[in-house]
């Protein structure tokens, strides 16, 4: 299974799949001195990445300053408004992104959990760990040399002819930071290996270092052999990738780890670092990117505000005099918190600690109460701001906001869908659920009210990208900046609700970032050896239909969504699945819906689906063969919905058509 980020931003792996932790160590000095050095550079880092947190909303009031009140009024636009993104919004993003190490804020595969002792994955971690240690500190190094390029150069911005090398030379250093970060993270994990704190280190440290040395010396040496046969090296690093995930590798460091080497064995050490360093300066200077930090702050004030409360108790309220009113109700709570949040996981978490007790409560079926919820918890990437569409859009070089327009027909249909999956369960077997209740006009009103800050900054958010008055990027400052306003006024800066969020925004912005440096280093490997053009070809030598070739590719997404979550499945296979359908002619965007919909399939089918065990998480006591039946209507729903899309591309492709 896939380790992944709840709504708390935290990272927790899938409680039914894990192994039990290791016996704890005995206390020491050193261990006491390392856990307090851990501390001191965990207290540096975030309060470099609070100031960062502070300057991405402070770029959001400026952007909707810009967008609504000088642009839209006075059409007298800031000058120069885009360079502060290639300035002050990188510096901001490097701040944070110690922070997010120091906090373990990674993405790992954990799928041998069950077959591996404790202990050995305890060694397998801290070997990760140290693995990470040397990516960061080669970014870092590469991101360096990256500014004596730009001090060199003297380069300027365009309009305000700002140096560029101070800029780079701040980034750099908050680079610099992660270093100790991720070691003291690598540290700690291999002095709690053994009781004497040493021998763990040692022999952890002198695995990770040499094998990275040996690794760097095979493939300089192998030089004129990889040059000779990039498809067959290329192909053979990809099987490295998926032996270092299995072995507990963050999914970041070895995605960097292996498209480093990949390079290194083809062009040499420096044109490696130089590769390294330029996606990482793009990655920061992106303004599709930047459309992340943004929502996950629009999304955290959300729900630190309230809103997700309103949305679920006005869904309530609406479906109440319905037979499975609640189940509904869920679906359509979903669907708003998803729009809040962008987030599978989190919403089947959120969603599910409150509307299965209340279901439990009023006598539904346990198989219609998980059913719901897992399967609403899908909404959360079907609907913007979906963060895995972001990911592809950046990869594969597609429009943002048409991507997120072209969720929303797709989006609608899953959840009538599921709403007439509950329909026809409760009118089949009524027992299923009670009896509805009259409505109650107070509540609808009350509710109503009460979720009207949602509707209108939606509306406000996606209106804007559609009707063409904002990018996606200013879209997601701007409805950060309306989260934020309703939740100053709702009084919820009280009792630190305001730092949870920029701690939480800390990091899911710091795990993101690493894990897209990382694909795009990779996604560069294969477009240089060629794989990803050997791959189309090898497809088409098939002489299968298109039609074909997509069914066999959702299949294998699906059988994906087993096993790994979405973002780790688009860092791995956007980039090449993408120009494979492309040769059949079929739009980018319409793949882009199609790839969402089909891995959200895979993460609520059973036996291995990632929100079945999210939800067994929120409800240990419900049986998993109950949660399994419970999910099967809805993915009759699923495929009926996915057949569609794949029969008829213009349910996808008619509204981005009017941008």
């Amino acid at each position: 299974m896939t380790r992944t980020e709840t709504d708390t931003g935290e990272i927790a792996a899938d409680p039914a799949l894990q192994a039990p932790a290791p016996e704890p160590v005995p206390p020491s000095r050193v261990r006491d001195a390392l856990a307090a050095m851990d501390e001191g550079v965990g207290r540096v880092a975030r309060v470099v990445a609070t100031a960062g947190a502070l300057t991405m909303l402070g770029v959001a009031l400026v952007t909707t300053f810009d967008v609504v009140i000088l642009r839209w009024i006075f059409n007298a636009p800031i000058p120069g408004s885009n360079e502060i993104f290639h300035t002050v919004f990188p510096t901001a993003i490097a701040a944070v992104l110690a922070a997010g190490l120091s906090a373990r804020a990674t993405l790992e595969i954990d799928l041998l959990g069950l077959m591996l002792k404790a202990r050995t994955i305890a060694w397998l971690r801290a070997f990760g760990a140290v693995l990470f240690t040397v990516t960061v500190a080669l970014i870092a190094y590469a991101v360096w040399r990256q500014t004596l390029s730009a001090f060199n150069q003297g380069k300027v911005t365009t309009i305000m002819q700002w140096r560029l090398w101070p800029w780079y030379s701040v980034i750099t250093a908050f680079f610099v930071l992660c270093i100790p970060a991720q070691l003291m993270v690598a540290l700690r994990a291999s002095a709690d290996l053994t009781r004497r704190w040493y021998v763990g280190v040692i022999v952890v440290f002198a695995l990770g270092l040499g094998l990275s040395a040996g690794a760097v010396w095979l493939f300089l040496s192998l030089q004129t052999f990889f040059l000779m046969n990039m498809l067959t090296a290329a192909a053979a690093l990809v099987g490295l990738l998926w032996v270092l995930m299995l072995l507990y590798v963050p999914l970041a460091a070895a995605l960097t780890a292996c498209a480093t080497l990949g390079i290194l064995g083809i062009f040499g050490p420096m044109q490696a670092v130089n590769i390294a360093g330029a996606e990482t300066k793009g990655l920061l200077i992106s303004l599709d990117l930047a459309v992340v930090p943004f929502f996950l702050m629009m999304g955290g004030f959300a729900v630190q505000s309230g809103m997700s409360r309103d949305i679920y108790a006005f869904a309530q309220a609406i479906f109440a005099p319905f037979r499975g009113g609640l189940a509904l109700a869920t679906i359509g709570g979903s669907a708003g918190f998803g729009a809040l949040t962008g987030s599978s996981v989190a919403t089947v978490a959120t969603i599910g600690s409150v509307a299965y007790p209340e279901m439990e409560r009023r006598g539904y079926s346990p198989k219609l109460a998980a059913g719901a919820i897992t399967s609403g918890g899908t909404l959360g990437q079907l609907l913007p701001p979906s963060t895995v569409a972001v990911v592809y859009a950046l990869l594969v070089e597609q429009s943002i906001g048409a991507i997120y327009i072209a969720m929303l027909i797709p989006a609608l249909m899953t959840v009538i869908f599921y709403m007439i999956a509950i329909g026809l369960t409760v009118t089949f077997v009524p027992s299923a659920a009670p009896q509805g209740e009259p409505w109650n006009g107070r509540e609808i009103v009350t509710s109503g009210l009460r979720s009207l800050p949602v509707v209108v900054m939606f509306l406000l958010v996606f209106g804007g990208i559609f009707f063409g008055i904002c990018t996606a990027t200013e879209a997601a400052g701007l409805g950060a900046v309306i989260a934020f306003a309703i939740l100053v006024l709702r009084g919820g800066l009280k009792g630190g609700g305001f730092w949870k969020v920029m701690a939480e925004t800390t990091r899911s912005t710091s795990m993101i970032y690493f894990l897209i440096i990382g694909a795009l280093i990779t996604t560069f490997l294969f477009s240089a050896t060629g794989l990803s053009t050997a791959m189309t070809d090898a497809v088409a030598g098939l002489n299968a239909p298109g039609w074909v070739i997509v069914v066999m590719l959702c299949a294998g997404y699906i059988l994906l969504g087993f096993i790994l979550d979405s973002m780790a499945i688009m860092m791995i296979t956007a980039s090449l699945t993408a120009g494979i359908v492309g040769a059949y002619g079929y739009d980018p965007i319409w793949w882009a819906v199609i790839m969402v919909v089909v891995v959200e399939i895979g993460v609520m089918t059973p036996p291995f689906g990632l929100n079945l065990f999210m939800l067994k998480s929120v409800a240990p006591k419900l049986p998993l063969s109950q949660l399994y039946a419970g999910v099967m209507p809805f993915l009759v729903a699923d495929l009926i919905k996915l057949a569609l899309l794949i029969g008829f591309p213009m349910l996808i492709l008619w509204l981005p058509g009017f941008l």
